[in-house]
């Protein structure tokens, strides 16, 4: 059992049961328990104002700065303060792309496997992320391994590479 103490800047909520907790220099990864925060209510036990300590477990604490970022699937896409796109997958963080301006963030398309940007000017750009590269690396990480079996066939021929890589790092 874990207890964090900080005064957070942020929290995104994936839509899943995954949060993530900003701080000033580093972030968070929770996973929510439903299941005991219910069993509290049907059990009337006292939450007290600090919250129900079992509700939360901490997967991991990542030393980068969060200035904006998003949910796609169970990865963490977020842009830090030296400005690299970058996204999570259980404790890892993977760099996509070094920018030497401020980016905004717009969003994910799932249809088309990208990531939008845009910068002050309103000038878009968008980069690969496809979701069977989160999904493949998400079940190596769960040890899913029939499910890792079925997802690579669906991966691009271009994102081989960067899947042994994270197969080797394993």
């Amino acid at each position: 059992m874990v207890c964090l103490y900080f005064l957070s800047k942020m929290v995104y909520w994936s839509d899943s049961d995954l949060v993530v907790i900003v701080g000033d220099e580093f972030f968070y990864i929770l996973r929510y328990n439903r299941l005991a925060y219910q069993k509290a209510l049907e059990q009337n036990i006292q939450i007290s104002s600090e919250g129900l300590e079992d509700a939360f477990e901490v997967l991991s604490e990542v030393n980068e700065s969060v200035k904006c970022g998003f949910w796609v699937g169970d990865s963490f896409v977020f842009i830090n303060s030296a400005n690299r796109l970058n996204f999570t997958v259980g404790n890892q963080t993977n760099t996509l792309a070094y920018f030497d301006q401020n980016m905004y963030l717009l969003g994910y398309i799932p249809k088309d496997n990208r990531i939008y940007l845009s910068d002050k000017d309103i000038n878009i750009y968008s980069y690969s992320l496809p979701q069977s590269v989160i999904e493949f690396e998400t079940a190596i990480l769960r040890e899913d391994f029939e499910a890792s079996k079925m997802i690579l066939p669906t991966i691009p021929s271009d994102q081989l590479n960067k899947i042994a890589r994270f197969l080797e790092s394993q």
